[in-house]
């Protein structure tokens, strides 16, 4: 939640507010979740349910559990579509592994507790199914009822089930053979990943520093992706606030909103001032020709003139043309790179605010530079969902 957004997190877990709203997608999640546990609990006790039992009790569960304070953010779909959704995952499923008895289940939503190194870095997490496949090869399950379909190269970057390999090897040292398996209900797929002890090292390492930048940082500016429609705090977000603010309002009450007043007026000016700028460079070009055409460097108005100045200027390759490597190779080997080098001080700001040097060095740059207040202003249209 910190990466995707900083604002989110701070509200959720430093400020704790809580909010007694779920999205919908959520809501189908954990009902799935359920079935499956249930289906793979009475596996245990060596009860394999047909598929219509496991269908019921979805149902039962999802009438027992449903509430008015569920979102649907896509207004163009019901409760109905989604209850639906989940009923074709479980069916697709069931079909795919039915009589369930490939591996062996340890666990199912097995809680694990552990630290990364000492007892400073202590993760706690959920494993959906914990199973063994055979000899000596243990297999961590996760399913995901999302609608979004990832590559192998995002389930073998995947920080949670990593994680749980570290959770499951620290519990049980002995097992050395494990398989992370993730299910993508929605398309009956099965994306399956492992990870070298050098992997796992990274993992650690990545972990730690992004816990470490966490704790010490002080600001959570809010961080605008597609998951902000499904966020339960719109009403606190900069990004956001406003809409929830005037969305209520009637009609002659919105027009006359002050920011709506000033955004629409912007809005005006911006485009008229497109036009005139347009115009402007058509007259510009226009007195360039005549200027050209009569041979005149000044030409007279009514109550104006204006000069006009025809001149050659040396353009060298910019940075990101094909030539330009070997032009700053040129200049190096001639020894005078440094008679016409200059500090890039954007691009030096990117590398500071992304850390892409040593925290040693950072500091050491950080001592020239200074924190200055910037402001901009962007306009754009509202999407058809903002309107």
């Amino acid at each position: 939640m910190y990466e995707q957004c900083p604002l989110k997190y701070k509200l959720c877990y430093r400020d704790k507010i809580k909010r007694d709203v779920e999205g919908v997608e959520a809501f189908l999640g954990t009902r799935v979740h359920d079935t499956l546990k249930k289906c793979y609990n009475d596996v245990r006790l060596t009860k394999v349910n047909a598929l219509d039992e496991l269908l019921s009790y979805y149902d039962n569960i999802w009438q027992q559990n449903w509430h008015n304070s569920i979102i649907i953010t896509k207004k163009d779909l019901t409760q109905g579509h989604y209850k639906a959704l989940g009923e074709k995952m479980l069916e697709t499923y069931y079909k795919r592994y039915a009589p369930f008895d490939s591996d062996i289940t340890i666990s199912t939503e097995m809680r694990v507790t552990f630290s990364l190194d000492d007892d400073r870095y202590r993760l706690m997490g959920y494993i959906d199914r914990l199973s063994r496949a055979g000899g000596d090869v243990y297999q961590i399950h996760d399913y995901k009822t999302s609608a979004y379909l990832p590559s192998q190269q995002d389930a073998d970057s995947d920080r949670q089930l990593g994680l749980y390999h570290v959770g499951i090897q620290k519990k049980w040292p002995d097992i050395t053979h494990i398989r992370l398996v993730w299910h993508y209900l929605a398309f009956g797929e099965e994306l399956v990943s492992s990870r070298s002890e050098e992997a796992i090292s990274k993992l650690l390492e990545d972990t730690i520093r992004t816990i470490d930048e966490i704790e010490v940082t002080d600001e959570f500016n809010p961080r605008e992706s597609g998951l902000c429609d499904w966020c339960k705090y719109p009403d606190l977000c900069p990004l956001r606030k406003h809409f929830i603010k005037v969305e209520a309002l009637p009609l002659n009450e919105y027009i006359n909103e002050p920011g709506v007043v000033l955004v629409n007026k912007y809005a005006q000016l911006k485009e008229e001032a497109s036009e005139i700028n347009e115009e402007i460079d058509k007259v510009k070009e226009a007195i360039l020709d005549y200027a050209r055409r009569e041979g005149v460097e000044v030409i007279k108005g009514s109550d104006r003139k204006v000069r006009v100045k025809f001149d050659e200027k040396l353009r060298f390759t910019g940075k990101t043309e094909d030539e330009r490597k070997q032009l700053d190779d040129a200049i190096k080997q001639a020894g005078k790179w440094m008679e016409v080098s200059q500090l890039d001080t954007t691009l030096l700001t990117r590398v500071i605010e992304n850390s892409l040097w040593s925290e040693e060095l950072i500091n050491q740059v950080l001592k020239y530079g200074r924190i200055e207040e910037t402001s901009a202003i962007y306009l754009s249209k509202l999407k058809d969902e903002e309107k």
